[in-house]
C-alpha cells in the first residue's frame, strides 16, 4: 500500500469514532440507579452477573437444633411464644428455647418476661418524629429534611427489595429509625450531631445503592432457578398465593382489600417472560409481611392464636404496610406502563 494512501486511511479512522450503533455501550449503573430512583420499577437488564449469596435462610441443621431445645424445654408459656418467635426473629426464637432448656424455676419468669417484650419490640416499627422543637440549630433544618426524606425511601421503598443476609422482621429499619432517633434527641454538641446526621445520611444512601445493586445484578433467589423466566414464574406464583392469602384472612385490614387487589392485577399483567423485567423486586415485601398467614398456625394453643391475630391486625392496619403497599403498586404500574411503552 501507497505511504499517501496509509495516512488517508489512517486519517479517516481517527475523523470517525467508532459509534454506539456499532459497538454498544451498557449503561454505567450511576446511570441505572439514577433512573430508578426517579422512577421506580423493577427493570434488570444484567440479570447473573453477580453471584453474591443474597437471601439468607435458616439451614436444616438449625432447625433440628431448634426442634432439640424446643422440645426439652420444660416452660409451656416459653414453648408457645416461642412459636410465635420464630416467625418474626429465628435466631432470637433458638436462642430463647436454648436459654429455656438450661434454666432454672427461678429463671423462667424472667425469661417470660423477656421474650414476651422481645416479640412486643419486634413487631413494633419505632415512629419517626422529628420534632422542630427539639431542632434549635438553623443549619440542621436542610439536612434534617434530607435524612427524613431518605428514611422514607429506606422503610418504604428499598425494603421492599430483597435484602441480603437479613434475619429479622423489619431489621434495617428499626436499626435506622432508633439511631436516628438517638441523634436527633441526646444531648450532645451540636456540631457533633450535624456530623452523626451526615454519616447516617451517607450510610443510608450508600445501604440503599448496594440493596438496588444486587437486584439489578445478582442471580441468587430463593428458588435456585437458573434464569430470569423460571425465576419469575416462581416469583410470580409465590406473590399471587400470598396474595390470595391475604385476601381470604379475616385480620387483613379491609380498607386495604382494594389496593391489594390492585396490586394481584399489576401483578398478573407482567409476562414471566418479559427478559428486562424482574419480579423478584418485591421480595421483600412479601417476605416481611408473609411470615403470618392462616396456614400453619392453626395447631397453635387458642393462647397462641389469639397473640397472631393481634400480631397480624397491628402489622396488616400500620402506616408501614400501608406505605410499602402504595410503593410496590407504584414500581409495579410503572414497570408495566413501561413493557407497554417499548
Amino acid at each position: 500500500m501507497k505511504p499517501l494512501l496509509k495516512t488517508s486511511l489512517l486519517l479517516l479512522c481517527i475523523s470517525f469514532p467508532l459509534v454506539a450503533e456499532w459497538f454498544p455501550k451498557s449503561k454505567s449503573f450511576e446511570d441505572v440507579w439514577t433512573s430508578y430512583d426517579s422512577h421506580q420499577n423493577l427493570f434488570s437488564q444484567a440479570y447473573g452477573i453477580q453471584t453474591r449469596d443474597m437471601i439468607r435462610t435458616e439451614t436444616q441443621e438449625e432447625e433440628l437444633d431448634f426442634l432439640y431445645y424446643w422440645k426439652i424445654c420444660n416452660h409451656s408459656e416459653i414453648k408457645d411464644l416461642t412459636e410465635i418467635l420464630r416467625y418474626i426473629s429465628f435466631y432470637d426464637a433458638i436462642l430463647t428455647v436454648r436459654q429455656c432448656s438450661e434454666a432454672t424455676k427461678e429463671e423462667f419468669i424472667q425469661l417470660e418476661k423477656q421474650t414476651k417484650k422481645k416479640i412486643f419490640d419486634l413487631i413494633v416499627l419505632p415512629k419517626l418524629e422529628i420534632l422542630e422543637s427539639e431542632i434549635t440549630n438553623e443549619e440542621l433544618f436542610p439536612l434534617v429534611s434530607e435524612l427524613k426524606k431518605e428514611w422514607e425511601k429506606t422503610i418504604y421503598i428499598f425494603s421492599n427489595l430483597y435484602k441480603s443476609h437479613e434475619v429479622l422482621l423489619l431489621g434495617k429499619e428499626r436499626e435506622y429509625t432508633l439511631a436516628i432517633n438517638r441523634v436527633l434527641y441526646s444531648e450532645m454538641p451540636e456540631t457533633r450531631r450535624k456530623t452523626l446526621i451526615l454519616r447516617l445520611l451517607q450510610d443510608m444512601k450508600q445501604q440503599n445503592k448496594n440493596t438496588y445493586q444486587l437486584f439489578y445484578y445478582s442471580k441468587q433467589n430463593p428458588w435456585s432457578s437458573a434464569n430470569l423466566n423460571e425465576e419469575n414464574v416462581e416469583t410470580k406464583k409465590f406473590f399471587l398465593n400470598l396474595i390470595g392469602e391475604w385476601k381470604l384472612d379475616p385480620d387483613f385490614d379491609p380498607e386495604k382489600l382494594s389496593s391489594l387487589t390492585e396490586f394481584q392485577t399489576c401483578l398478573e399483567e407482567i409476562p414471566n417472560t418479559n427478559q428486562k423485567i424482574r419480579i423478584l423486586g418485591f421480595f421483600g415485601f412479601f417476605s416481611d409481611y408473609g411470615r403470618f398467614t392462616t396456614k400453619g398456625q392453626t395447631s397453635f394453643s387458642q393462647t397462641n392464636q389469639t397473640r397472631v391475630r393481634f400480631i397480624k391486625q397491628t402489622l396488616f392496619r400500620s402506616h408501614h404496610f400501608q406505605k410499602r403497599l402504595e410503593n410496590v403498586l407504584i414500581s409495579c404500574k410503572n414497570s408495566v406502563q413501561s413493557i407497554k411503552d417499548l
